[in-house]
Formats: C-alpha cells, structure tokens, sequence
C-alpha cells in the first residue's frame, strides 16, 4: 500500500469515527445517568428498600415489574431518554456552531491579522496556495512556553494557533515545518474528531461535577453521606474510564503522520527536527484543559508509565528519529539560530526554504503507536 493510499484511508477512519462518535453520543450520556441512578438505587434499597409507592411518588413507570433497584432504572431512562437525547443533540449544535470561541476561549488565543503578524501569515500562507488550502484563521496564545495547535471542524472555523514564545524562538524555517505539522492535522481530519471528543468528555465531565455539588448540598447525615460519597466516586470512575475510551479512539499515530505531512510540504525535515527540540524545552501550558492539550503538538508524556500507556502524544524522542530516518539515517545538529523577520512575508511571499510550492515526495512508513487506527 503506498503512502497516499494509507493516508486516504487514515482521513476516511477519522470520518468514520468522528461519526460514530457523534451518533453514540446522546445513548452513551444516557447510559452513563442509567448507571449513576442505578447505583443510587442500590444504596436506597440496601438501607430502606423499594416500595411500589417510591414509583408513585417519583412519577416513574416500572418496567419489568419487579420494584427493585434495575427496574426503578429502566423506568427513569425511559422517562428522561427523550430529554437527554435532546440535550445531548443541543450541546453537539452548540459545539458545532461554537467550537472556535470555546477552544480558544479555554487557551487564552487572540485572533491576529495579516498587518499584526505579516512573519507569521506570510509563511502560513505560502503553504496554503502550495496545496490549495483554503487559509485557516490565525491565533497567538500570549505565554512564553512554546507549543501550536490546530482546531476546528470545518472551513468555517479552521485555525492554526501558536505560542508567543514559540514565534519569538523558532527562525523562519523551524516556523514553517511547525506551521506544516499543524496544516497536516487539518488536512487529515484530526482536529475534526479531536473536538468531537472534547465536546463528549466536557458533557460527561459536566453531569460528575453537578452530581458532586449535589452530594455536598443533599447529604445531611453521616451514613448518607458516606453512602453518597461513594456513589460519586463510582460516577467519577466512569467518566475516567469513557475519557480513557475516546482516548483510545485517537491513535497517537496523528503525530507521526502530521510530521511526515510537514516534511511532504517543506522538504527540510531537520527543520522540523530543530523545533520539535527546542519545543521540548518548554511546552507546558498548564492553564490550558488536558482535554485541549491534546491538540498540541507537544503534550509531554505523565511521570507515571502506567499513565503514559494512556499518553496522547508519542514521546518526541521517537518523534526525531523518525524524522532523522528520512534524512538519511545520521542525527542532525541542533539549530539554535535566532528568528529571522524577512521583509518578503510582509509581502506574503516565497519563504526563505523557497521550496515548499514543489509537488510532495513520498517518504518511508510511518510506525504506528500501538493503538488502534
């Protein structure tokens, strides 16, 4: 199978699973309020039992007759399907039409403009007409760590979003390869499926902290408490255990797959190799979400291994030697040059690597992670 081939079909799985995703949704939110009432139940009827009046008195319908804990259960999710259907297919409209504000509300980005950063949108730019792209909108993030992303779900709210200080570190061609790393993720429907999960982990995320405001409000006595502080710790288990799930659902072999698109556009991958190091240095953005860091191009690896078997990123080390495997083999120096401001990108012209409007060459395959495509 070529590369272009394997890419066709990378961009077709991300479909796919950004659909399937978006239609589970609103019956998985609904499964998870199932367990969380179900567990509830069972403390209830563990300490006071079930009465057919308890029906009565919550409106609830039995369903299989019994009037123990499961059939309260599957007459609650009967009554309030229709609703929570509907709101979960509220927030997914509200995500769709909002997702730019929300993901760069929770970055801290602020829209910039051709006059503002001419460097910036010239480079940018020159990659788009190199592959016909349409331009996505450009955002900074006003920090001195050094990370970039890139976010949206269509043409109307594509954008490539960069750190301030990793515009004032990398030069013009560490720049570019960063900038073609991130055009890489939109052009294979990354970022589409990225904020599909985001919005599912936030819905989820959202009912565990209501259901904890509520343990600390309702409970009045010790054993109710207790009992109600374990059936929150059961609600939070779940929600860990759906956001492991979407996780998985995201191969870490994006990354692998948006450098080599880097390459394939500017044909230099040590400048790619230069800002991946110097990224590492310091990409930390702590006040930005983990459900948004995942976009990053950096997301350092956790401290603990077992966690990191959950790690969004593969670690940038395996990252470089990827990138040195299609040089040629040989570890390339570390470039530690100062950014260069070219008047020509006012002009929105050619960058200074002057090579990325050639046709793409094809590279080597590129490893996968381990997880599922």
């Amino acid at each position: 199978m070529t590369p272009t081939i394997g890419l066709s079909a990378y961009r077709w799985n991300n479909n796919i699973k950004s659909t399937l995703l978006l239609a589970a949704f609103p019956f998985l939110l609904l499964l998870f309020l199932s367990v969380l009432v179900y567990v509830m139940m069972l403390f209830i009827s563990s300490q006071e039992g079930i009465a057919p009046d308890d029906f009565l008195t919550w409106n609830v319908t039995p369903v299989l007759g019994t009037y123990g804990p499961l059939d309260f259960t599957l007459g609650v999710a009967r009554s309030i399907g229709p609703y929570v259907i509907g709101a979960a297919l509220l927030w997914l409209a509200i995500g769709y039409l909002c997702n730019d504000f929300m993901i760069h509300r929770a970055t801290g980005a602020k829209a910039v403009t051709h006059a503002e950063q001419p460097r910036l949108y010239g480079i940018l730019e020159t990659l788009c007409i190199s592959r016909g792209m349409a331009m996505p909108k450009l955002y900074i993030i006003d920090t001195d760590a050094m990370n970039a992303y890139a976010s949206g779900i269509d043409t109307r709210s594509y954008a490539v979003t960069v750190t301030r200080g990793l515009l004032d570190t990398l030069n013009d061609a560490e720049l570019e390869a960063v900038l073609g790393h991130e055009l890489t993720h939109i052009r294979n429907r990354d970022t589409r499926l990225l904020i599909v999960t985001i919005l599912f982990v936030g819905i989820i995320s959202f009912v565990a902290q209501l259901c904890w405001r509520g343990m600390l409000v309702s409970s009045s006595d010790r054993r109710g408490s207790d009992a109600m502080g374990l059936v929150v710790a059961l609600v939070g288990a779940v929600a860990y255990v759906l956001a492991l799930v979407l996780r998985f659902a995201i191969s870490r072999r994006r990354e692998y797959l948006a450098d080599e698109g880097s390459v394939e556009l500017t044909k230099r991958p040590e400048a790619l190799i230069s800002a991946l190091r110097k990224i590492s240095g310091n990409p930390d953005v702590p006040h930005v979400p983990s459900e948004v860091r995942q976009m990053f191009i950096e997301n350092p690896m956790h401290e603990s291994a077992f966690l990191n078997l959950f790690a969004t990123h593969p670690p940038i080390e395996d990252r470089i030697r990827v990138l040195e495997q299609m040089e040629g083999g040989a570890p390339l120096p570390f470039d530690s040059s100062p950014p260069q401001s070219h008047a020509h990108h006012a002009a929105g012209s050619v960058p200074e690597s002057g090579s990325v409007a050639q046709p793409p060459h094809q590279h080597g395959s590129v490893p996968d992670s381990g997880k599922s495509r």
